[in-house]
């Protein structure tokens, strides 16, 4: 278990999603996305990390948000998913511009 824990600390460093983009002809992959997210101890803000890079130059863009957990919470307890969704695909589409103008 401790390997397995200083793997997924050091190495993985909160990553729970990577998806590979392909290229429209569907030869080599054209981009690799990874979101990771950490939370400190005793603390409420959450952090979101996305993050993408182009497979063949090995060049990335990286954007994040930190937000108080009961911003993604309801009254009841549930999880504000229009709202999660809202900030992905604002951090995507910011990420999308970072490209074109580079």
């Amino acid at each position: 278990m401790g390997v397995l824990t200083l793997y997924t600390t050091f190495k993985e460093k909160g990553i729970f999603v990577v998806a590979v983009q392909r290229d429209p002809a569907g030869f080599n992959p054209d981009m690799i996305w990874e979101a990771s997210s950490y939370l400190k101890k005793y603390d409420d803000k959450y952090n979101l990390v996305l993050s993408v890079k182009n497979a063949s130059t090995g060049i990335s863009y990286t954007t994040s948000v930190t937000k108080s957990v009961a911003n993604f919470i309801d009254i009841n307890g549930g999880v504000i998913s229009d709202f999660v969704e809202d900030i992905v695909v604002n951090m995507h589409d910011s990420l999308m511009l970072q490209r074109k103008d580079k």
